[in-house]
């Protein structure tokens, strides 16, 4: 009984390995460009499945062509992450006009024991590069960046700039990587 009881909660997950498994498939196929493109610009709204899934397979097979791939990749995913903040700029005024909120009243967050008391939307817009690691280094999923960012209404000039700097440097550098490294750089990335 216990299996069964654990059945539930492993379909998403299993759901979301074959999703990925086709999405690496795509690589094997004519259409692996495109489809490198519409994945990494619906990578920044909606799709649970990042472009690297298909960009690490189609370096693998054409090193050389990987800083073709690294760009279209980028391109794609800046234009998909316009899209998630003008979402999250949506559900924001959405939100703000259906629970009747004043939208230029800050929502203040507090952390008494380190002394911060501010606003999200203040701490992405005056420490600017906290946006660009989030877009870049950490593994935060480019489209809650994306579409937070449009939530709390960050700048779009300085989403875009964290964008194009983050994004420029996680699909360039994660396909150079494996152009120049292949396997080792799988390998070092698991740990």
């Amino acid at each position: 009984m216990v299996g069964d009881a654990q059945t539930p909660a492993a379909k998403p997950l299993a759901g979301l390995a074959k999703l990925r498994a086709r999405v690496a498939a795509m690589a094997n196929t004519p259409h692996a460009l495109v489809a490198l493109a519409v994945v990494a610009f619906i990578d920044g709204s909606v799709f649970p499945i990042p472009p690297f899934a298909l960009l690490i397979p189609m370096v693998m097979a054409h090193p050389k062509r990987a800083p073709f791939y690294a760009l279209v990749g980028t391109v794609a995913s800046l234009l998909g992450g316009l899209a998630g903040y003008a979402l999250g700029h949506a559900i924001a005024n959405g939100l703000t006009s259906f629970l009747a909120i004043d939208p230029s009243l800050p929502l203040h967050f507090s952390i008494r024991s380190w002394h911060v008391d501010t606003t999200l939307r203040d701490v992405l817009t005056q420490n600017f590069w906290i946006l660009a690691i989030a877009c870049s280094i950490m593994p935060t999923p480019y489209k809650i960046v994306a579409i937070g960012s449009g939530l709390v209404g960050v700048a779009l000039p300085m989403f875009i700039l964290a964008s194009v700097l983050g994004r420029t440097a996680r699909f360039f550098g994660i396909g150079l990587a494996f152009a120049f490294f292949g396997d080792r750089a799988a390998k070092y990335l698991k740990r």
